[in-house]
């Protein structure tokens, strides 16, 4: 295990380095579309053909997506009995930012830093539920609760998700990755070693990525839904990981395996709700202040579980 203080000093200094280039507008903030781009396409699935081909599979790890996608269905229930009394265009985009994680971004950097290969193969299946609950439920509650959608019709294009999920570069890695798994395939050295140098560069451009997303200048109104959110996500997330990093039995379960579901859950929202409140006609500014803020207290958050809990 590395130390973590020097993990997440060397992380904030690049999130501040994608920061300052932004504000020396050196790159502008659309330019942060073409590095999620690259990300999302090419050095992520290169992460998840890494780390899941390699994954010594037994019955235990299946809780790993499975608390995930569970645990984003309840962030979903709370988020509509707490906010249904709301305008639509502020009701759709806190339930959004209630569901899912910023997980390959925000955390794979980290884990692979403190834990390395032992860590990214509990993460990236812990993501393979969240990228259900993101591209997933998120958007089909996006759907129904979009200020578009004025006679409250539920009017879900499932043909549109159904090309979004085939065209998800993750998701078909995850597939190809588990098909190797299971089958034993065995990948050429070329291609292997491609794919490494490959995975070295995500953890930088994801860090990179979140500084230039990043934002301190917060509106003054909605505030209240804000903090309800921030409360809500966070409160219900370390009382569920808490949980069960103490009560999952220790001769099953590592501490590793644990204190990974205890963190997966106190993740900021993820940036994938940001296109998709434009899409629904949410409010974005509302969203995208949500993330924001969810990056900057996850850092501080996980930080000092990690040296409680792992110390």
């Amino acid at each position: 295990m590395a130390d973590v203080n020097v993990v997440f000093l060397l992380s904030i200094s690049i999130v501040a380095i994608g920061y300052l280039v932004k504000r020396l507008k050196i790159l502008k903030e659309s330019d942060g579309d073409t590095i999620a781009k690259i990300i999302f396409n090419i050095t992520l699935p290169a992460v998840i053909l890494k780390f899941t081909t390699t994954i010594q599979f037994d019955l235990s790890l299946a809780l790993l997506p499975l608390i995930s996608i569970a645990f984003g269905f309840i962030m979903a229930f709370i988020g509509i009995l707490t906010f249904r009394k709301h305008p639509s265009h502020i009701k759709g985009a806190m339930i959004m930012t209630m569901v899912g994680f910023n997980v390959a971004n925000f955390f794979f950097p980290l884990v692979e830093g403190i834990w390395g290969q032992a860590g990214m193969q509990y993460i990236t299946l812990a993501d393979a539920g969240n990228a259900f609950t993101i591209f997933v439920l998120c958007y089909i509650l996006g759907t129904i609760y979009s200020p578009k959608n004025q006679d409250n019709v539920v009017k879900i294009n499932f043909e549109y998700l159904l090309k979004r999920l085939i065209r998800s570069a993750p998701l078909l890695s995850y597939i190809i990755a588990l098909i190797i798994n299971f089958t034993g395939i065995l990948i050429p050295s070329v291609i292997s070693d491609l794919i490494d140098i490959i995975a070295r560069a995500n953890s930088a451009l994801a860090l990179l990525l979140l500084g230039v997303f990043l934002h301190f200048k917060f509106g003054k109104s909605e505030w209240i839904s804000i903090i309800k959110v921030l409360l809500l996500r966070y409160s219900v997330g370390l009382v569920v990981g808490l949980s069960l990093f103490f009560l999952l039995p220790h001769k099953i379960f590592s501490p590793l395996f644990r204190i990974i579901i205890c963190l997966s859950l106190i993740l900021p929202v993820g940036l994938a709700v940001i296109p998709f409140s434009v899409e629904t006609g949410h409010d974005q500014k509302l969203v995208t202040m949500a993330v924001n803020l969810t990056i900057l207290i996850s850092f501080g958050l996980i930080w000092a579980l990690i040296l409680i809990l792992g110390g």
